[in-house]
């Protein structure tokens, strides 16, 4: 969920609360003022009745009035004071019932007692009450509606150099040196943080150029010193006053030279990839390119006995050449090393654009989550170095394809889709 869609939502049920409770309160108020004007209209009524008794010590005559009801009893209980009460009653004028206030009080004609009820219909005070409330719901409503379109308009507005930020720092690509034209905006928070994106943008560049010309220029530089002492240790190897106890000392330093030699060719291919070195590419024939390392590998497969099927459509794809060298190596040398005597590898290629290659091996299945990273290894100490397979992710990143591992039935796959 957006933040201002969150913000919008959160303030309108706040907004709704308020007005729903500012609404109760408010028909309260108002019908507690009616009441009021209601009970001094009946205040005044009875002051007329009592004046009128105290003038001519009579019972007033009752004219029928509109809304109004006034009624005269005999009574021997006299009230001290008087007192209101809402009541449901007929009115015998409009024959219907409905809410009457009533003014309850007591007075004495001719030295006997009579209770006065003076009541006046609530209904066009019901209505008058009625009809604020809905002209005041309805302003609500409208207001509510127009504060959600124009906040929705002007946060979209306010929000825009942010989310144009985000897309160019989504589009930042570390070691291309690009400009960062941040939105130029008046908000001081978007400025702020323009400011720092760019500082931080500009700091990783600069920090992975110099990490990257550190790493080219180490792995070249290693090379030559290995390739020295390589060709020195084949001359001492080939010396045949040697002892056998310095022979083996030698065939381990040979091997411990060979290993780095490959683990310093697999950091720069790596590198390489990482920095988009292989940028050329071609219409290839992925059916072809198979068939052509199948031969390349046959005689391996065959020291090894293991039994291959194939299922290989036409299948056209676009990528680096040496890329694609490089991950059907990594590919099949990968299905062969981890493979058993006798064992078995499957081979698919299909359209529209995918290719399956199992094989059999270790009954344990390798860690998803640290596969593809640097350096893993599937069982400790062993001489490969743990690069091959994250090499074969850096390839499929920078060719826009995906690979995916799974392990069934102690059946080790690898999936490829471009």
């Amino acid at each position: 969920m957006k933040l201002f869609s969150r913000y919008n939502r959160l303030n309108l049920l706040a907004t709704l609360l308020i007005f729903l409770l500012a609404t109760i309160a408010y028909y309260f108020l108002l019908r507690y003022v009616i009441i009021s004007q209601v009970d001094e209209n009946l205040n005044i009524e009875k002051d007329e009745i009592e004046s009128y008794v105290a003038k001519y010590n009579l019972l007033p005559e009752i004219m029928p009035v509109e809304d109004q009801q006034i009624s005269f009893i005999a009574s021997e209980i006299t009230y001290k004071k008087k007192f209101f009460k809402t009541v449901i009653v007929y009115d015998r004028i409009e024959k219907e019932t409905g809410e009457f206030r009533r003014l309850y009080f007591t007075f004495s004609v001719n030295g006997k007692w009579h209770l006065a009820i003076v009541g006046k219909s609530m209904e066009s005070s019901e209505d008058l009450i009625q009809s604020i409330v809905i002209i005041t719901v309805c302003t609500i409503l409208l207001i509510l509606v127009a504060s959600i379109l124009i906040n929705r308009i002007v946060l979209n507005k306010l929000w825009l150099p942010f989310y144009k930020s985000l897309h160019l720092l989504k589009n930042f690509k570390i070691g291309n040196s690009q400009a960062f034209n941040f939105p130029i905006s008046n908000i001081e928070e978007f400025s702020f943080m323009n400011n720092v994106l760019r500082e931080a943008m500009v700091k990783a560049d600069r920090d992975y150029l110099i990490l990257k010309e550190f790493t080219e220029n180490a792995s070249h530089e290693t090379q030559t010193p290995l390739a020295i002492i390589r060709s020195k240790l084949d001359l001492l190897i080939q010396d045949e006053n040697l002892s056998k106890h310095q022979g083996v000392n030698l065939q381990a330093l040979y091997e411990a030279i060979q290993k780095l030699s490959r683990l310093n060719s697999s950091l720069l291919l790596l590198t390489k990839i990482e920095n988009n070195q292989f940028k050329e590419t071609v219409e290839i024939n992925l059916k072809d390119e198979i068939e052509e390392k199948l031969v390349q590998f046959q005689e391996i497969l065959l020291n090894k006995n293991l039994r291959i099927s194939v299922s290989l459509d036409e299948v056209i794809i676009r990528m680096n050449k040496e890329l694609v060298d490089i991950l059907l190596n990594n590919l099949l040398s990968n299905a062969i090393k981890h493979n058993m005597d006798g064992g078995s590898i499957n081979i698919c290629l299909s359209k529209p654009q995918q290719l399956m290659i199992s094989n059999t091996g270790s009954t344990n299945a390798l860690d998803t989550q640290r596969i593809f990273t640097r350096f893993y290894k599937s069982q400790p100490g062993n001489e490969h170095t743990g690069l091959g397979l994250s090499i074969l992710k850096q390839i499929c990143i920078v060719s826009n394809c995906t690979i995916r591992y799974d392990f069934k039935n102690d059946i080790h796959t690898f999936d490829i889709e471009w």
